[in-house]
């Protein structure tokens, strides 16, 4: 009695079987594949020599993260805003600096989400990792586009949270005071007090030129802002949004101290032209420096917030008048004004009722001392006199 076949007998008594592939070989062959023979020794060598063949292809060039990155950004690249470019450039360095030489398409799942835990680890906020998966996610769409991964690993990542970000505050009133005590010291101190009492974004206010003040109006025109091309100065015809495109207001105590040039084309707090990046960043470091302003520029922004809330101007209205593209983002401004208002008049009522009413005075546990909250009534942390923590 013969050996029974392993493969199906036709009707002509030769023999034949189907194999079903799947991504198989390094030519990643997928369907199914029909082989015949007179017995099952001629099939099994058919199939052998096929799937042979099949890993005697030359294997497709395997791109790395690093290639497909570079490749993707020599795109990405032209279509974009100068200070789009600045900011993506530092994320797409970022990304082939972690994945440098790890093939594309090998990149699991796993590597990025430890990537952005450690990045959230390092306190990057929220927006920071939204950021980088961004650009990544750009990354491997462009990979499954060209045909270097079958699938982007993206959308299976599991969220990262970042940092909270952190409330953005009026600048202190130290800082109001010595805005104000040092004013006309250099073009930078006008700079700050001119932010402070406009509202205008410093990349707005850089830019500025004699032609764009009517002083006979109290009016300056803002339609353009500051963006740097690597080192170089590049004014923008456009501002941040179409809402930034306004007429400011400037009060009696701003063009006091606000220069005047013959040329229209003039700078008003750059005469001698726009300077390069480093230079421009160093000379607001030494600004601060020389008087003891810890205030940033954005701060002096909150700080026209509040001195418009302090004056009842409606939401609406200073929302045009600070070229917010949201009434949102207005309202959020307004919101936290209420809030530290209402915080300060809590605690001096407070103080007031318990000292004054009631004749009670927190008193320092250590040392007994009495003087344990400043002038506007905010609770001191720390005893003054002791440095005892209360």
């Amino acid at each position: 009695m013969g050996r029974k076949s392993k493969y199906r007998t036709r009707p002509d008594g030769s023999k034949e079987t189907t194999r079903t592939y799947n991504d198989f070989g390094l030519a990643h062959f997928s369907g199914k594949k029909h082989f015949y023979g007179k017995d099952d020794e001629t099939i099994d060598k058919k199939i052998e020599a096929f799937e042979r063949s099949l890993n005697e292809v030359d294997a497709p060039e395997r791109k790395t993260v690093k290639d497909v990155a570079e490749e993707w950004w020599g795109e990405k690249e032209p279509t974009l805003s100068l200070n789009s470019v600045n900011s993506y450039t530092a994320k797409v360095n970022e990304i082939i600096s972690e994945f440098a030489d790890v093939p594309v398409d090998a990149l699991t799942v796993q590597q990025i989400h430890q990537w952005l835990k450690r990045k959230s680890a390092q306190g990057f906020a929220q927006r920071g990792i939204n950021d980088r998966k961004s650009v990544l996610n750009g990354v491997l769409q462009h990979a499954v586009a060209c045909g270097y991964i079958h699938a982007n690993p993206m959308p299976s990542v599991p969220s990262v949270r970042g940092v909270a970000p952190k409330k953005r505050h009026s600048a202190s009133d130290e800082d109001v005071a010595l805005i104000e005590a040092h004013k006309t010291d250099s073009l930078i101190a006008r700079l700050y007090y001119f932010m402070e009492y406009t509202g205008c974004r410093i990349g707005e206010c850089v830019v500025l030129q004699e032609k764009d003040i009517d002083r006979k109006a109290h009016t300056a025109s803002v339609y353009k802002t500051l963006a740097f091309d690597g080192q170089d100065p590049v004014v923008k015809s456009t501002t941040k949004t179409e809402a930034g495109t306004r007429t400011v207001l400037l009060f009696d105590n701003v063009l006091e101290i606000l220069p005047h040039y013959d040329d229209p084309e003039t700078y008003i707090f750059f005469p001698d032209g726009l300077p390069r990046k480093s230079p421009y960043e160093t000379a607001l470091k030494q600004y601060r420096r020389a008087t003891g302003v810890k205030a940033t520029a954005h701060q002096m922004r909150h700080t026209f917030a509040g001195i418009m809330h302090s004056a009842e101007i409606d939401a609406k209205d200073k929302q045009t008048m600070m070229g917010h593209s949201s009434i949102l983002v207005t309202q959020d401004i307004y919101t936290e004004l209420e809030k530290q208002h209402t915080t300060k008049v809590l605690s001096k009522a407070n103080k007031y009722v318990m000292e004054q009413r009631l004749g009670e005075k927190k008193r320092c546990s250590h040392c007994g001392s009495t003087y344990l909250s400043a002038e506007d009534g905010h609770a001191f942390k720390f005893c003054p006199d002791c440095g005892q923590e209360l």
